[in-house]
């Protein structure tokens, strides 16, 4: 019998979703960082986003990663208090990070190591700050970048040990999906 893979990524998208906006949007822990307002959310949504790359897939998790977005901002608006698309852009490329390092793939601290920071360092904080000043929400781009940058840098190890730990205790449940 075939198993039904497009009704299984849907559901675990849909259950990636339903994590994305309790941790992200109704428990937000939010702090702010000199110099001026800039804010940094610490939140779960890496480690949903690499649980759902490296289990559903690139364009599985990118597709659960904008819905989160758009219906987390319907929800409840954080930040600006209004929806962006640019920061659903953020999170489809943050979807399709995870999966193009992780899907597939047997669990590895290296390889996780490697997804994390790519997704931190490299997309998430140059977007964010990008995104916040094209919305005028900071005046510029390089103020929230370096204010952000040691905070991202300091969040890429234990995102990257809970992910990996993740993943090596769902790896025998996952592989029986």
């Amino acid at each position: 019998m075939k198993k039904n893979n497009e009704l299984r990524n849907l559901i675990i998208a849909a259950l990636i979703v339903a994590l994305d906006i309790v941790t992200v949007r109704l428990l937000p822990l939010t702090y702010y960082l000199p110099p001026g307002n800039y804010t940094v959310r610490v939140s779960l949504q890496t480690i949903w986003y690499a649980l759902a790359g490296w289990v559903i897939g690139p364009g599985w998790a990118a597709g659960a990663a904008m819905t989160g977005d758009v219906l987390g901002a319907m929800i409840n608006a954080t930040g600006s208090g209004v929806f962006f698309p640019g920061y659903t852009v953020t999170a489809a490329l943050s979807g399709l990070c995870f999966g193009f390092f992780l899907y597939r793939q047997k669990p590895t601290l290296l390889r996780t190591l490697l997804a994390v920071a790519t997704h931190t360092m490299l997309i998430s904080l140059p977007l964010s700050a990008y995104w916040g000043s094209v919305t005028g929400l900071y005046p510029d781009f390089w103020t929230p970048f370096w204010a952000a940058l040691p905070w991202r840098a300091a969040v890429v190890l234990p995102y990257t040990l809970v992910s990996y730990g993740l993943q090596r205790a769902l790896h025998k449940t996952v592989a029986k999906l």
